[in-house]
Formats: structure tokens, C-alpha cells, sequence
């Protein structure tokens, strides 16, 4: 055991795995280091985190006072705060009384550079002004606290951070590459990521193919919306995009069906009598509804759905995403990450299926018009909102900038007009203020909430809950059948006189879709996907 001046007891090196260091509090969780321990006191530290020497120092970024060695924490007077990390400061630490500037012993050989010779964001060196001073970042035009870069000829000042701000990235919310600039085009802009404005005069991000495109510069590099990848002096390769090929007026060879040519129609012709579902969405056909039908099978697309590109961005993916259709879907229900719906048509996802959108959801990429809500929704952020359709919390709502009136995916791809068996005519998908009067649901005759959206007949004033006309399969087609493990799964189309009972809950299955499960000759039935899973 050896006396160190920083410790009033004994202490020795050995090599085993740190609990946690009395200075930094982190473990080691990489197994055996070399640690400092006191038995009498039962604590340890990293050799990193302890002073080497008594002795005073002279810091680089404080070069007009040597800096005092303090081993009791910092006095009264300090906030608290290392001037240059801005960690809290621990035991052991260095201090200039005459300018109460502080910094942890980790921060004296690990800190920020004094000057910077060749900075990304500017054409002269920046030097460092190691003190506590309000400045407004000429990169980001963000106010920082403390410790600016500052160009005295230019007299500009920088975060550290955005000295090294990336020039040309791509992120989530554009299909171009932006570009850092400084300062931006005068102009009345607005971000495209935060819809607030930008302030010219600062820099920002710009796309040189859209002249009217800016985003901030720390909304382009959040961690949910770059993928972190510096792009300048890379070539940019030109990505075919383009879903299908003209044969002939109103005629295409769409990539997800090459067998057969596709002919665009108005006309819904029901196929032995029963709606028609698009292949890509599942959704049903309305009959105002173009759409691609196959000139040789019964392969159909929304016109919509046959022009869904190849390779798109999203927000909710920092990666490119890829159309997936035909064998690369074969025999699986999907669970689409915005609205958490089961899906069986075409989806999105990126590279390593990390993130799997259904086509409607990946439609809604960053924003969205919508009949119910009178201003336009944005995806701003991915933290948790309270979708004003259904009421529930949920992360990555669409945002209204105008009023506190979120709405989530599940809610934004609802169906605006469905039909039911119920009634007769079309239910149209409405808000408390639109409803007729009537607020008992006609499917399962239980009271409605008028604050949150219904379906409702315009004709007749019946009102039906949203999960009752739906249920759980709504990207499914009826009829689907896979096989798994020897059990046949079905889902069947609810439209007989006699509704079965569900296996699980023991009710009339009320939704337009159940699930039927054939195993040893024995069916079972179940309404929702969470009968199913509790089964």
C-alpha cells in the first residue's frame, strides 16, 4: 500500500473489475483493469480519474492564470459545472479562484483543443474563449453559454460541435442531399424539420435541386434524422425510382406483377361478386377509385399503390427504404413500426428489415393533409404525443404547428370512407363535431365518446366505433391462408348470417375479419389479434 496526496488512507493498484469509481461513477464493464481501491473506506477510482501531481497547472485554455489543485470539491461560489465539458465536477479538480474557472482532472489532458487550424465550417483558424460568455452560434444560429470558437477578423463565434458540422449529408426528410452553408439565401424560410423559422443570416442546410428547401443546421444532424454519414466528395448515384414501364396508353408492366400487363380502369368489377382488395395496400376498391387491374389474373393496384417508387426516405428510418412485394413477403404477416397494424400487402423496409412500414404509413413520410384536422401535420419530433382521434399516447405523432392537436400513424391512415355490413351506404370517417346526435355504436351497441373520431352514414345517422368497422385486419385480405408449423391460419370475411364465437373471448366475433386456425382437424376462431396472442 502506498500514501498518495490525494487520499487521507492507504491505497494500492491491483487489477480486478471496478464497481464504480468514486469520481466519475462509471463501472468497468469491459472485465479486468487496473483500479486504485482504499479497503478502509471501501472505494475505487480509475488511475485516469486522480491527479498525477500536486502541483499547479498551466491549462491551454486558460492561459492567463495557473490553475490550483482542488481535492474537496469546488467552493461555494462555483456552479458546479466543469467550464469545459460542463459535467459536474467531482473531488478533484482544478481551479482559478481569480476567475472561478474550473475543470475535472479528466479535462486536463482530454480537453478542447485551444485552436483549431482548419475548421470545417470556416476558412480562417478559431480559437477557443475559455470562459463563461452568451453567444449566438453563426453556423447553427443557436445561443450557446459558454466556451465559443471565435474568428477575430471575422468576429464570428462557434460550438465546438458545429466546427465540425458535416457539408452535404441526407437525411430522412428530403429525397436530395442538403448542403451546409453559411450565411443561407436571405429569405422568409421555415425548417422542414422543426416547421420553425430559419434565420438567414446564420447557417443552416440547403438543397441545391429545391431552392426553397432549408432546415437548421442541429435539426439536420438530430441523431433520429441523419444517418451520420459525411457525403462531400462522394458521388451521387441517380436511383431508379420508377415502379413500372408504358407499354400503351393506360397500359403498364408494373415490377411487382412483369407476367401479365396492367390497364388502368375506373370500373369496379367485382370478382365472383365479392369486393375487390388492391394487392399492395389490401384496402378495399371503392368504385370511385382508378386503379390497375391485370389484364390476364385478378392482380389489382390503386393507382395510388402502383406508383409507390421503388426507394423513398422516411422519418422514421435514418436508412433508404425499399419497396417489398411478391416473394420477398411471401407467407408473412408483417407488423408495420408507425401504426403497429398486422400487414400482408406491399411494405417498406430498410436494409436489415430493422423498420417495417406498410404502404400507407410509408406514404405519410413527413407530413400530412387531412380532411378532420384544418392545418397541415408534420412529423417534428419522435417523442410521445396525445393523438387527438383515439386519445392514446404514442410515440412519433404527426404535429400540428398551429394547434396542440397531434394524430398518430394508425389514426392518419384511416380509411375516409369504408363500407360495413351495418348499412347500406358508405360510413364516412368523422369528428365529435360532425356527429348527428346518435352516440350508441350500431355494431356493438356500446356508448360512444364524442371526442374522439366514429365513423358514421350521412344517410341513415348510424354511428359506429372506429375499431368496430375496422378490427385488426384491415392491411389483410380476406382469404388469405399460410401455413406454419403444420396449423393452417385463414382470415376469413365476417359477412355470414351466423358469426362464430371467438375460441378466446367467448364472444360473436363482430369484426369485419376474423382469424381461423385449423390444427389436428380441430377449427378454432378469434377476433383480434390479441385474443389470438392470449389464446
Amino acid at each position: 500500500m502506498v500514501n498518495h496526496f490525494w487520499h487521507d488512507h492507504p491505497v494500492y493498484l491491483s487489477r480486478e473489475q471496478l464497481v464504480g469509481c468514486q469520481e466519475c461513477g462509471l463501472n468497468n464493464t469491459f472485465g479486468m483493469m487496473s483500479v486504485y481501491r482504499c479497503d478502509e473506506c471501501k472505494i475505487e477510482w480509475h488511475p485516469s480519474c486522480v491527479p498525477s501531481s500536486p502541483e499547479n497547472i498551466d491549462h491551454p485554455c486558460h492561459p492567463n492564470h495557473p490553475l490550483e489543485l482542488l481535492l474537496q470539491g469546488p467552493p461555494n461560489y462555483s456552479n458546479g459545472k466543469c467550464s469545459l465539458c460542463q459535467q459536474k465536477l467531482s473531488n478533484f479538480i482544478y481551479h482559478c479562484k481569480l476567475c472561478n474557472f474550473s475543470v475535472n482532472v479528466t479535462c486536463k489532458e482530454d480537453s478542447l483543443p485551444r485552436i483549431v487550424g482548419n475548421p470545417k465550417c470556416h476558412e480562417h483558424a478559431l480559437t477557443i474563449m475559455a470562459r463563461d460568455v452568451c453567444f449566438r452560434c453563426n453556423a447553427c444560429g443557436m445561443q450557446g453559454e459558454r466556451n465559443p470558437y471565435v474568428c477575430l477578423p471575422c468576429s464570428l463565434m462557434f460550438h465546438y460541435d458545429c466546427i465540425v458540422l458535416p457539408h452535404v449529408i441526407n437525411i430522412n426528410r428530403h429525397d436530395h442531399r442538403i448542403s451546409h452553408a453559411y450565411p443561407l439565401i436571405r429569405g422568409n424560410w421555415v425548417c422542414d424539420i422543426c416547421r420553425q423559422d430559419v434565420n438567414s443570416t446564420y447557417g443552416g442546410y440547403a438543397c441545391n435541386k429545391c431552392p426553397d428547401y432549408f432546415v437548421h443546421s442541429r435539426c439536420a444532424t438530430r441523431e433520429d434524422v441523419w444517418d451520420g454519414i459525411e457525403l462531400e466528395n462522394v458521388p451521387e448515384e441517380e436511383l431508379d425510382t420508377a415502379p413500372y414501364k408504358v407499354i400503351a396508353e393506360g397500359v403498364i408492366s408494373h415490377v411487382s406483377h412483369e407476367e401479365h400487363n396492367l390497364l388502368l380502369t375506373e370500373d369496379v368489377i367485382k370478382d365472383g361478386g365479392e369486393d375487390i382488395h388492391c394487392d399492395a395496400c389490401s384496402r378495399l376498391v371503392l368504385s370511385s377509385e382508378r386503379h390497375y387491374k391485370c389484364m390476364e389474373c385478378n392482380f389489382i393496384l390503386h393507382e395510388e399503390c402502383a406508383n409507390l417508387p421503388l426507394k423513398k426516405r422516411h422519418g422514421l428510418s435514418r436508412d433508404l427504404l425499399s419497396l417489398r412485394f411478391g416473394k420477398d413477403i411471401s407467407n408473412k404477416i408483417f407488423r408495420c413500426d408507425a401504426c403497429h397494424r398486422g400487414g400482408r400487402g406491399f411494405c417498406y423496409t430498410d436494409y436489415g428489415e430493422n423498420v417495417v412500414l406498410d404502404v400507407r404509413c410509408a406514404s405519410l413520410s413527413f407530413f400530412r393533409h387531412h380532411k378532420l384536422h384544418p392545418h397541415t401535420l408534420f412529423l417534428t419530433t419522435v417523442d410521445l404525443g396525445t393523438c387527438v382521434a383515439c386519445g392514446e399516447n404514442k410515440l412519433n405523432v404527426l404535429r400540428c404547428v398551429d394547434c396542440e392537436h397531434p394524430l398518430d400513424y394508425k389514426c392518419a391512415t384511416l380509411p375516409l370512407v369504408i363500407k360495413h355490413r351495418c348499412d347500406a351506404h358508405y360510413l364516412v370517417l368523422s369528428s365529435g363535431e360532425e356527429a348527428p346526435g346518435k352516440y350508441w355504436c350500431e355494431i356493438c351497441e356500446a356508448k360512444t365518446n364524442p371526442e374522439k373520431w366514429f365513423y358514421t352514414c350521412n344517410d341513415c345517422g348510424v354511428v359506429c366505433h372506429i375499431e368496430c368497422v375496422i378490427g385488426d385486419f384491415l392491411n389483410i385480405k380476406p382469404g388469405l391462408i399460410f401455413m406454419r408449423e403444420g396449423v393452417r391460419f385463414e382470415v376469413v370475411l365476417n359477412d355470414h348470417d351466423s358469426r362464430p364465437k371467438c375460441t378466446a373471448c367467448g364472444s360473436h366475433c363482430r369484426f369485419p375479419m376474423y382469424f381461423k386456425v385449423t390444427s389436428e382437424n380441430t377449427e378454432y376462431y378469434f377476433c383480434s389479434r390479441d385474443c389470438f396472442n392470449n389464446a
